[in-house]
Formats: structure tokens, C-alpha cells, sequence
């Protein structure tokens, strides 16, 4: 990748440029957008405006004044060449799981974003490598969970309120496993509809189980 950046960018600079990768966005767009979004993430002015510059100067975006009527001219930005293969290198990225929520709530940014940039194929078998770790991930917490309860048991020091954050934390896995599981299911469904996806078979299909 030519004039690769000098340091990783952040998640949040991934999600801005997801979202300039949608349709071209102004700082004003970005911030309202964060603003009325139900997302843990947040982004005010006074980090975006600075992001949107340091970006537009390693040239992963391009800022161009738009002139409207009646009002102030804006920067609009849109994705360089840098940008586009920056983007979808880390669209293809394997999922992490920790710490999970916050890796969850990323990998659903990711997802969102690959609609209009990855191939079919390449979307369901990076739900498939989500599950695949969600599973192993799944069977260490149960593994942990067991021991931890016995252990606590043992001291005569058993605690219900214990128990039930530890069983809080399995449900949002298991919870995780489920959506893989029908999302691989409805675009495998609808890969074989498009005819997108011809080299998916049955037993492709049934290897969520």
C-alpha cells in the first residue's frame, strides 16, 4: 500500500471513514450524525474538526468546499485511493473478542460498512471466523464460569449476585452466537438468490450449527 500512514489509526477514525465511504461527509454531517446516534461512541467538534484535517493531510481523505445557496461554504470529504484501501484492510481484519462489548459493538460498525465494499463471499466467511472465535470463546467462559462457582462453593463463600453477573456475561456471548449464526443463514439465503454466491452448498450452509 503506497504512502501507508506512520501509525495505526484509531477506531474512531475507522468509523468516520466508514461513513465517508457511504456518501461524502462534512465535519458538521459527522458530529450530527454521532449525536444522534445510539452508540456508546461520541464525537464532538473539537475531536472531529482536528481528525478531518490530520487525515486530509496524509491524504486518506480529500476535502473539497461545496457552495450552497444561501449559506457559508462547507468542506465535503470523500476517500482517496489511500483511504478506500485503508478502510477495507481493516473491514477484513479478524474479530477480536476483548474486551467483548466494545469489540462487539466494532465488529457491528464493520459489518454495516461492508455492504458496499466487500464481496458477498468475503462478508459471510468473515462471520464465519467471528462465530468460529465466539464458540471458543463461549466454551472458555462456561470452562471459567464452572470453576470459579465450584471454587467460591468450596470456600462456603457461594454468592447468587456472583453467579448472576458471570451467567450476565455467557447470555451476551451466547446472545452474539445467535445473530452469527442467522446472519450467515439470510446471506447465505440470499447470496444463492443473487446467484452471488454459487460456490456456497448445504453443507456450507449448515456449518453454523
Amino acid at each position: 500500500m503506497a504512502n501507508k500512514p506512520d501509525r495505526d489509526l484509531t477506531s474512531l477514525e475507522y468509523i468516520v471513514l466508514g461513513l465517508i465511504s457511504i456518501e461524502p461527509q462534512s465535519g458538521y454531517s459527522i458530529v450530527t450524525f454521532f449525536d444522534g446516534n445510539v452508540s456508546s461512541w461520541s464525537a464532538s467538534p473539537g475531536s472531529i474538526y482536528p481528525m478531518l484535517k490530520r487525515l486530509e493531510k496524509q491524504s486518506i481523505i480529500a476535502g473539497e468546499l461545496e457552495m450552497t445557496h444561501e449559506t457559508r461554504p462547507r468542506k465535503v470529504y470523500t476517500l482517496t485511493q489511500l483511504g478506500e484501501d485503508l478502510l477495507d484492510e481493516w473491514l477484513q481484519q479478524p474479530p477480536n473478542m476483548q474486551p467483548f462489548y466494545q469489540e462487539r459493538e466494532l465488529a457491528m460498525w464493520r459489518f454495516q460498512f461492508m455492504e458496499r465494499r466487500l464481496p458477498l463471499k468475503e462478508v459471510i466467511q468473515w462471520l464465519k471466523d467471528y462465530l468460529a472465535t465466539v464458540k471458543m470463546t463461549d466454551g472458555q467462559w462456561e470452562i471459567y464460569h464452572d470453576g470459579v462457582m465450584s471454587a467460591l462453593e468450596d470456600e462456603g463463600v457461594g454468592s447468587v449476585y456472583r453467579q448472576l453477573v458471570l451467567e450476565s456475561s455467557l447470555m451476551g456471548i451466547n446472545s452474539m452466537r445467535t445473530w452469527l449464526e442467522m446472519a450467515i443463514s439470510r446471506l447465505t439465503m440470499f447470496a444463492r438468490r443473487t446467484g452471488e454466491y454459487d460456490a456456497v452448498s448445504t453443507e456450507d450452509a449448515d456449518d453454523t450449527a
